[in-house]
């Protein structure tokens, strides 16, 4: 049985009334917060920043403007506050990167190109979900549904912790999932564009030309010597057969990454496709991590001790799934 506060969820999603993506922007932003543990939590409680859920939505906002130009909105010059917020960011990365490629959004990277124009940014879009989104969120059509307390004098949202744990534990991924839907169905209405689906959740077939991963294949080798072991089954591979696999699909990605990647066989590699690896298969990455992180040196060291230190395939799976 789907319990009461899950419904609740349910029934908003199901009732909501947009002209615009704020609130499903922030509906998935919340849901995201509270699965990777991003808020504080006091007693039964736990508390998340308006500050906290911008960080979340400037990088879904990022990531479907820079790389689809997606629109938000019907409207051109209004109603699209967050947006003009975003793209003063976006502006702002082209011209110190002096390049127009897309780039998957990462916020260390992006504050510490200008920090005093991103912390602006950031409060900016807070108090604009203060202003216009995280109380319009709540209603439904028969008054409102209190999935969370708003804390207007605190610029945060108050969840009790065993409700917020029904959301960690698997009902997050189906709401999510729910206002993606949403999400791509309202951006139909604006755009012309094929596999809004894709874009909204962060899979695509075709975003970015590929680079070679032949420097990648050299390190990996030196984890057994020079032999090349598949990951997924421990066999040892010929050389005419060494494929180098993206766990989390690079549609996904848009990059690549020494802690993403992995030997396996050609034939495997095809098969598998833009599938999402199952738990088991990201706890052994970690692993795989952990002892590459002593063999190899320079930047892939350096990469590797980023990824461990930062969550990265904690954070990059769960955003994959939801």
């Amino acid at each position: 049985m789907i319990p009461n506060y899950i419904k609740d969820w349910l029934t908003i999603v199901e009732q909501m009334s947009n002209d615009n993506t704020y609130k499903l922007a922030w509906g998935r932003a919340v849901i995201e917060c509270v699965s990777l543990d991003n808020y504080d939590k006091v007693d039964d409680k736990i508390y998340i920043s308006f500050n906290s859920i911008a960080r979340v939505m400037v990088k879904y906002y990022w990531n479907q403007i820079f790389f689809f130009n997606l629109r938000q909105s019907p409207y051109k010059n209004k109603g699209v506050v967050i947006c003009d917020d975003v793209n003063i960011l976006i502006e702002m990365w082209k011209e110190k990167k002096q390049s127009a490629l897309p780039a998957w959004y990462d916020e260390n990277e992006v504050r510490e190109l200008d920090a005093k124009l991103f912390d602006k940014t950031i409060n900016h879009i807070a108090r604009t979900l203060h202003e216009n989104v995280s109380w319009r969120f709540l209603k439904v059509t028969e008054g409102e549904l209190p999935v969370y307390v708003y804390d207007k004098k605190n610029s945060q949202v108050i969840i009790n912790y065993n409700d917020a744990l029904l959301i960690k534990e698997g009902y997050g991924i189906i709401i999510s999932k729910l206002l993606n839907y949403r999400w791509a169905q309202l951006l139909e209405r604006f755009n012309n564009l094929p596999k809004i689906s894709s874009k909204v959740s962060g899979i695509s077939e075709n975003k970015l030309r590929r680079n070679s991963l032949t420097k990648y294949k050299n390190e990996l080798l030196k984890e057994y010597n020079g032999k090349a072991i598949d990951f997924y089954t421990g066999k040892e591979l010929s050389e005419d057969d060494i494929s180098v696999d993206h766990v989390i699909p690079w549609s996904f990605m848009y990059s690549d990454d020494i802690w993403n990647l992995v030997l396996t066989s050609k034939s495997h590699n095809s098969s598998k496709s833009n599938s999402i690896p199952t738990e088991d298969i990201i706890e052994k990455l970690k692993e795989r991590n952990e002892r590459l992180v002593d063999i190899l040196d320079g930047n892939f060291h350096y990469d590797l001790i980023e990824s461990i230190n930062n969550k990265y395939l904690d954070k990059y799976y769960l955003e994959c799934r939801i």
